[in-house]
C-alpha cells in the first residue's frame, strides 16, 4: 500500500477568513493542478468570482487567486490529509475510492476554530450517494458550525461543467444567502 498525502496540505486560510470552501483531496501526485479546484474540468475559479461581478480567473496566474481570495477573505481547505491506496492507484480520485482508504482526515473542527471572524462554509458537492464516511465527516463538521452559528451549505460541485443554473445557485447561496442546501 502508497500513502498519498494531499498536495495542498500547508497551505491554510487566513485568520481573516470569513468564507470557508471545503471540499475533499488533491492527491500530491497529481502534477497539472497549482492550487485547489485547479484541474481543467474544475470551473470553481469561473463560478466563484462572477459571484462578485468580477471576471473569471480559471486560466488566471495563482497570484490573481490569490490576491481575489484575500479580497473576498476567503479560504480553503479539504477534509482529508492522507490516503492509503494499493501500488498504481495514487492519481485515483473516484468518490467511492477515495471515501473507502482515507487514513488520515484533516481536523476540520479545529481549523475552523483558528478563524474567529468565520461566517460561512460552503461544501462542494450536493449528494453523498457512495461516501459514507466523507458524509459522517461533514456531519460533524456542520454540527459543529451550527453551535457556533456558522452557516453551512452544500453548493452544486464546480467540476466537469459551468452552467447559468449552477453559477446562480452559487450566488443565490454564497452571495445573496437565499439559499442553502442543508448538511
Amino acid at each position: 500500500m502508497q500513502q498519498v498525502s494531499h498536495k495542498f496540505k500547508s497551505i491554510l486560510p487566513d485568520a481573516d477568513t470569513q468564507i470557508l470552501i471545503l471540499g475533499t483531496f488533491v492527491p500530491e501526485v497529481e502534477e497539472d493542478t497549482d492550487f485547489f479546484y485547479g484541474r481543467p474540468r474544475n470551473f470553481l475559479w469561473h463560478l466563484l468570482p462572477i459571484c462578485w461581478k468580477y471576471e473569471s480567473l480559471k486560466d488566471s496566474a495563482l497570484v490573481q487567486k490569490q490576491e481575489f481570495m484575500q479580497k473576498q477573505k476567503i479560504g480553503f481547505a479539504d477534509l482529508i490529509d492522507m490516503l492509503e491506496v494499493p501500488e498504481g492507484e495514487e492519481e485515483n480520485t473516484d468518490d467511492t475510492f477515495v471515501d473507502s482508504h482515507v487514513l488520515h482526515w484533516n481536523d476540520i473542527i479545529s481549523l475552523i476554530d483558528t478563524l474567529p471572524h468565520l461566517k460561512a462554509v460552503y461544501f462542494t458537492r450536493k449528494t453523498f450517494n457512495g461516501i459514507p464516511n466523507i458524509k459522517g465527516q461533514l456531519n460533524l463538521i456542520a454540527n459543529h458550525c451550527r453551535q457556533k452559528g456558522i452557516r453551512i451549505c452544500k453548493l452544486e460541485t464546480p467540476a466537469r461543467h459551468f452552467s447559468v443554473e449552477k453559477q446562480q445557485q452559487w450566488i443565490d447561496t454564497i452571495v445573496l444567502q437565499k439559499t442553502c442546501l442543508r448538511v
